[in-house]
This record gives C-alpha cells, sequence and structure tokens, in this order.
C-alpha cells in the first residue's frame, strides 16, 4: 500500500478525550484526520468531503452509530467507504448488527493502536483491491479504455443528465478498414498493436470528459457531451487525419516494420428528451456503414442532426473563418473589446512570430527537445487562444500534455494535424492582411 498521508480518515465520537486520543493516534501515523462529536455533523461533513476511511463509535447521542452506519451505506456515493465500529460495549447483537448493515470491522475501546491501525491498513488495503477488480471489469483489457458494458452505463447516465439539463450530445463509431488484412498478414501482436496505438490516439483527439470504449473487436465508440454535430465532425475528423498520419510500429518474423491505418467514422447528435443509447449508436453505426460504403477513411453524418455534410463547411465558414479561416472572428474581436483594427495588427504579429514554427517544431521532434517544444507549442497555444483559433489551440493542448508526460513516441502523431492548422491560419492571415506585413 502507498503512503499512508493520501488516506483521509473521518474519526466520529462523542467522547472529546477518546476522540482527540484517536486524532492524536492516527496523525502519528501519518493519516490525514477529520473528526466529528456526532452522527449529524459525520454526514455532513461526507456530503462535501471526500474520505478514504470512517471510524464510527457505536453509541452517541442522538443518531446512533448504527443509524449513521445505515445512512451511509444507503447512498451510493458512500457506500463503498470502509468503515469501522468503535464501542466499549461488546455486545455480539450490536456487532452482529453492524456487520449485516455493511460495517468492515469492529473494535472494541479502550483500542490498541497498533491493532486498530493494523485493522485500518487492511481495511483500506480490501478497499483498494476491489476498486482495481472493478476497474478490471469495467475497462478493455488491451486498450485501457471503456469495455462495451462499461461505455453504456457511463453513455446512459451522462444522457440522463443531458436530458435533465435539455442539452445536445454527439456520438460517433469508428471501425478500423481492412482490419482483418493487419491480422493475416502481419498477425495477431500486430493487430493488437494497431488497437493499442489507435486508443491512444483517440484519448489525445478527444476531451477528458467524453467517453471512450472498445465496443467491437476493431470498433470504438465515441460520446461527446454538450457537443453539437458540426463540433463533434470536427473531431472525428482530427481524429481521423491523426491516425491517417501516423505509423505503427511492428515486429513481425523478426523484422521491424510500420504499418499505416485509416479509419471509417459515422457521427450523430441528438437534443433533449429525444436523446436515447440505443438509438444515437444506431445512427452512428448507419453512418459508419455508409463511410465504408463510400469507399471508407472518412466521416459520414447520419441522422436529423440538424445539418448535413454541405453546411459544416459552411458553419465553419461563419463567424469569421470566412474572414479567416482556423480562426473564429467573433472570439477574436471580442477579446480586444471589439478593435477590428487592433486584431488586424495582433494577426500580423501572430503571422511575423509563428509563421515559420511548423519547421521550428519539426526540427524540435527531429532532434527530440522536449524542452524546445514545449516552449514553442505553449506559446502558440496561449496566442491562439487569444486570436480565436480555437482547432489550433485544441492541436497545440493536445501535443502539450504529451510532452509534459515525455509521451515521443505520440509527438508526431500529434503535430501533423497541428502543422496543418497552423499552415492555414497563417496563410488565411497572408492572404488578407498581405499589405501590412
Amino acid at each position: 500500500m502507498e503512503a499512508v498521508n493520501k488516506y483521509t480518515i473521518l474519526a466520529v465520537d462523542d467522547a472529546k478525550d477518546s476522540l482527540m486520543l484517536i486524532e492524536f493516534d492516527l496523525k502519528e501515523a501519518g493519516y490525514q484526520v477529520i473528526t466529528a462529536e456526532s452522527g449529524d455533523d459525520a454526514l455532513s461533513i461526507l456530503q462535501n468531503t471526500s474520505v478514504s476511511l470512517i471510524l464510527l463509535d457505536m453509541y452517541m447521542p442522538g443518531i446512533s452509530g448504527l443509524t449513521a452506519l445505515q445512512k451511509i451505506k444507503s447512498q451510493s456515493v458512500l457506500e463503498n467507504i470502509p468503515v469501522i465500529m468503535l464501542s466499549a460495549s461488546d455486545d455480539e447483537q450490536q456487532i452482529v448488527a453492524a456487520l449485516e448493515l455493511g460495517a468492515d470491522d469492529y473494535v472494541t475501546k479502550p483500542y490498541i493502536p497498533n491493532v486498530l491501525l493494523a485493522r485500518i491498513r487492511n481495511s483500506l488495503r480490501l478497499m483498494e483491491k476491489t476498486l482495481q477488480l472493478e476497474a478490471l471489469a469495467r475497462t478493455d483489457f488491451l486498450t485501457k479504455v471503456n469495455n462495451r458494458r462499461s461505455f453504456q452505463d457511463l453513455v446512459s447516465k451522462t444522457i440522463s443528465q443531458t436530458k435533465r439539463n435539455e442539452n445536445i450530445i454527439s456520438m460517433a463509431m469508428f471501425d478500423l478498414d481492412f482490419f482483418k488484412q493487419v491480422n493475416d498478414t502481419h498477425g495477431h501482436e500486430a493487430g493488437d498493436k494497431a488497437l493499442i496505438d489507435f486508443a491512444q490516439i483517440l484519448k489525445e483527439t478527444f476531451r477528458d470528459y467524453d467517453i471512450i470504449g472498445r465496443v467491437g473487436g476493431e470498433e470504438f465508440a465515441v460520446c461527446m457531451p454538450n457537443t453539437d454535430i458540426n463540433e463533434a465532425y470536427n473531431a472525428c475528423e482530427r481524429c481521423r487525419k491523426a491516425l491517417a498520419a501516423h505509423l505503427v510500429s511492428i515486429e513481425y518474423e523478426g523484422r521491424t516494420s510500420q504499418l499505416s491505418l485509416s479509419v471509417s467514422i459515422g457521427v450523430t447528435s441528438a437534443q433533449g428528451l429525444l436523446i436515447d443509447y440505443n438509438e444515437l449508436m444506431r445512427e452512428a453505426d448507419h453512418g459508419l456503414y455508409k463511410a465504408k460504403e463510400n469507399g471508407r477513411n472518412q466521416t459520414v453524418i447520419e441522422g436529423d442532426c440538424g445539418m448535413n455534410d454541405s453546411n459544416i463547411e459552411t458553419q465553419e465558414q461563419t463567424q469569421g473563418e470566412e474572414k479567416y479561416p482556423g480562426i473564429n472572428y467573433e472570439i477574436g474581436v471580442n477579446n480586444v473589446l471589439g478593435d477590428e483594427s487592433l486584431f488586424a495588427d495582433i494577426l500580423v504579429m501572430f503571422h511575423q512570430d509563428h509563421g515559420e514554427d511548423h519547421n521550428n517544431i519539426q526540427q524540435a521532434i527531429d532532434e527530440n527537445d522536449q524542452q524546445k517544444i514545449k516552449h514553442l507549442v505553449h506559446t502558440i497555444k496561449g496566442v491562439s487562444c487569444s486570436i480565436g483559433a480555437m482547432d489550433l489551440f485544441d492541436l497545440c493542448k493536445a501535443l502539450d500534455v504529451a510532452v509534459s508526460e515525455n509521451n515521443s513516441d505520440h509527438y508526431q502523431v500529434l503535430f501533423s494535424p497541428l502543422k496543418a492548422e497552423l499552415i492555414k491560419v497563417t496563410a488565411g492571415i497572408e492572404l488578407r492582411l498581405a499589405d501590412k506585413l
């Protein structure tokens, strides 16, 4: 078990001297400690504070320890917190009642400090093992994303919340093209490596709160809360292009080679009370089928999403992209309080400062100069947000995170779409403001 100072223990006892002694012993052992003198206080603390374990006195005025235990175990957000009951009584019926209500252990007062600490360690160790097993049950063993069951459970909860707030949600289905040929030609280890790499690209492309799942052999799905079809389509396209630029390194029959892949994608969206998990999956799957029928390696929108393939391009050109490709003009101008002349000057400076950065970043990647990559990408990320180049901001953020995590295998994969977007932005500025450059 890791260092104990990462655990917070809530000690509940109406006897102040006992509570002080418990707090002293736990802090001496290295634990973080919160105290409460009644069951009501404990329940109030648990509503706003995350704790690792609860030491709960059996007999207290007001809400007894058993009643407090019952209330804790009846709440889904609290039921998995280990609870050790404390009491000066050795009443067998009370002990049995506590254990049947979900207590993890029972310690008689006055307690022996080393024994109490040992039982705390055992309860925390058991909790961690349980959480690990639950995580394994929810996670695809190969790609480490959600398995099909976990994906459905998480998306269903997200849909319920989305319905309550009458928000929009998008769903995408992904199928690696001609994947059977990879296994047949290069072996199943190569196929596994391809799946692992693609899952990593999904995690790097989509946001932390998007839900990613492996729902079939080479099929993946991504649920995007609070995301309209245009945003979802653009995210899927970034993922598709990132995979197309990626080379999977494989070893086969003693030789190392590189394999290129492509993916077909179907995407859909729904809003308000019309959202249904099965219908979202069906619509996204229909779009996926059309993408494969139309030649693969493409993203197809399916369903009545309020727009189609043709007006995605139109929407991308609204709010300023018609004027400056890759830049949301309204966001950029608002950042300088509506001063269009000043905004144009800022764009000129952006072009002058960063017009060659795609070459500079590539050189830094080739030289594995992580400090230089970090500096260049972090700088562009900050400025791109200021000028309203939001896609460029997202791409810089992904590469910035990879550099921070020293994930050098994915630098080139993440840089390829970033480079294309940076060139698009700077070329658009040059086209419109050539007389100022």
